[in-house]
């Protein structure tokens, strides 16, 4: 498992062992592949696949678009990512955080370091309210507090500790 810069030093994600693209990356070529779509709306039961194709498509933009605004403009990243759970909003580091647009069916989870430092660790498109009611979403929250248990059993404990970590890997 290896950590890549996405945007700067605000933005980074993960890339796992036998990936040859970081989750963002890997996110985004999934949600614009049409014969993906394709078949994830047929295995859903979408009952418009090609309506689902397009929407998922356009999603695809809009986040990107998005996080590139938010960077550029020298935002902070917590107009996009918000805690995940109530539970997550007490914590100030190694918050699991979820990636929100209104009106978005695409989901990047991420894990917050610091004020205004995350690191993604996957994503899906949202097909249910809560995540353990559909696979994707389920092995999203696995990944996610995988990942903080990665980040803290290697000493991260906030934006010091995880340039630290960078450094030594």
């Amino acid at each position: 498992m290896e950590v890549v810069s996405i945007f700067a030093e605000n933005l980074y994600s993960f890339r796992y062992d036998g990936e040859t693209e970081n989750e963002y990356d890997r996110m985004m070529d999934l949600w614009t592949d049409t014969e993906y779509l394709r078949e994830y709306a047929i295995q859903n039961d979408v009952a418009d696949v090609y309506g689902f194709i397009e929407d998922i498509s356009r999603c695809a933009e809009v986040v990107q678009d998005f996080l590139e605004d938010i960077i550029h403009s020298r935002d902070d990243l917590e107009l996009y990512f918000e805690a995940l759970q109530e539970s997550e909003r007490k914590r100030v580091t190694l918050s699991l955080q979820k990636g929100k647009i209104r009106r978005n069916k695409l989901r990047l989870y991420a894990v917050k370091i610091d004020s205004n430092c995350f690191v993604i660790t996957g994503g899906a498109i949202k097909m249910s309210q809560r995540m353990d009611e559909h696979p994707d979403t389920e092995m999203e929250l696995k990944k996610l507090n995988a990942a903080r248990e990665y980040f803290r059993s290697n000493g991260v404990f906030d934006e010091d500790s995880f340039f630290e970590l960078l450094i030594e890997n």
